[in-house]
């Protein structure tokens, strides 16, 4: 019988990518066998899916436009104004609009703690998605796209409204316990007796070293639905953060990273997802007042607007690495126990998860 040689190649690569059998280029944290595509971790991931929520945050706005007094086409200097410019405040107007609007964030957490005897849940996430800055502001731009020193308009946080859910569908307020804004992370607080799910059972991945060829599972709620998604590890040019090769979406923001244990088949706590890379389109198009197909004239052009879409950056995401979430917990411990609640020393890292077998 002849024997095709680059069939045996291809049937080997195959092996090696789906059961990590293979010696060559074996992940430090996979044990040797460990296939993806196992009952083992299909029925982890099962019961880890159980200990995610969804976190929705609901911001109000108060935005201040500013339109300018122009001359020959130029911004009108006024030393005296604290806007630089001097505004237009011809026929009555003030030169500013106040408008109102509402924005939604949503994303994922993980629940770290659930209190029975006061029904209270503790939920890590993202801090981005949860704690919007007081105020943002535009400014005009000039022919390179940069940023000139005319303010545009002024993003005023009036309101911040937090709600999570979990497996019963049940939306419950929750309120913010602590947060750094530096590494991205926050803790909340939600009091149902609607289950938002179980608290994290299995261990911390604080000793797996993840590293180039780690390969990680990764949760979220783009629009509103829990799905998962997983790819390789490499390194980051943040601070504190991996970077993984997966399809990530907006809505996977604050959502746990698991990796596999050293413990055979055991899924572990290892990030928190970050950002996603994401490019800014700016396009011009009608206000809404044209149809479709309509010939624009001069007098119509009035009703073109400026607007901009933020398009995701298929292929690669950012989360949190091991480190820099014991790093949170420890800084953080304080304000967690003066809010009388008691985490498990495993966040801390300083003692090992108890058994368990609730899934």
């Amino acid at each position: 019988m002849k024997i095709n040689g680059s069939k045996i190649f291809f049937y080997w690569m195959y092996v090696c990518a789906v059961s990590f059998g293979c010696a060559a280029n074996q992940p430090a944290t996979i044990p040797r066998g460990i296939s993806l595509l196992s009952d083992e971790i299909k029925r982890e991931l099962q019961g880890v899916e159980r200990t995610i929520a969804s976190v929705t945050t609901t911001i109000k706005y108060e935005i201040q436009t500013y339109q300018y007094e122009l001359a020959n086409g130029q911004f009108v200097p006024d030393p005296r104004s604290p806007l630089k410019y001097k505004l237009a405040t011809n026929n009555g107007t003030t030169g500013v609009i106040i408008e109102s609007d509402d924005r939604t964030l949503s994303g994922g957490g993980l629940i770290i703690n659930y209190d029975p005897e006061n029904s209270r849940y503790t939920i890590l996430t993202s801090n981005h998605l949860v704690s919007p800055e007081d105020t943002t502001e535009v400014y005009f731009l000039d022919e390179d796209g940069q940023n000139t020193d005319v303010l545009f308009a002024r993003y005023i946080v009036k309101d911040v409204a937090i709600s999570v859910r979990g497996n019963s569908n049940w939306r419950a307020e929750a309120g913010l316990v602590t947060a750094d804004a530096v590494d991205d992370l926050a803790i909340l607080e939600a009091q149902t007796t609607s289950s938002l799910g179980l608290e994290y059972y299995n261990e911390m991945g604080y000793d797996l070293d993840l590293s180039w060829g780690d390969w990680v599972f990764l949760f979220g709620f783009p629009k509103g639905i829990k799905q998962i998604t997983g790819g390789w590890v490499s390194e980051s040019p943040y601070p504190g953060t991996l970077t993984v090769d997966a399809v990530v979406r907006f809505g996977f923001s604050g959502g746990p990273v698991f990796a596999i244990a050293k413990d055979r088949g055991k899924l572990a706590f290892a990030g928190v997802i970050k950002s996603v890379p994401r490019t800014n389109f700016d396009y011009i198009a009608p206000d809404g007042t044209l149809p479709m197909g309509f010939q624009l004239s001069s007098e119509k052009l009035k009703n073109l607007v400026v607007k901009r879409e933020i398009m995701v950056d298929y292929g690669s995401a950012y989360f949190v690495n091991p480190k820099t979430l014991k790093q949170f917990f420890n800084e953080q411990r304080d304000r967690i126990e003066r809010a009388s609640i008691r985490l498990h020393p495993k966040y801390y890292g300083t003692q090992p998860p108890a058994k368990s077998t609730n899934h």
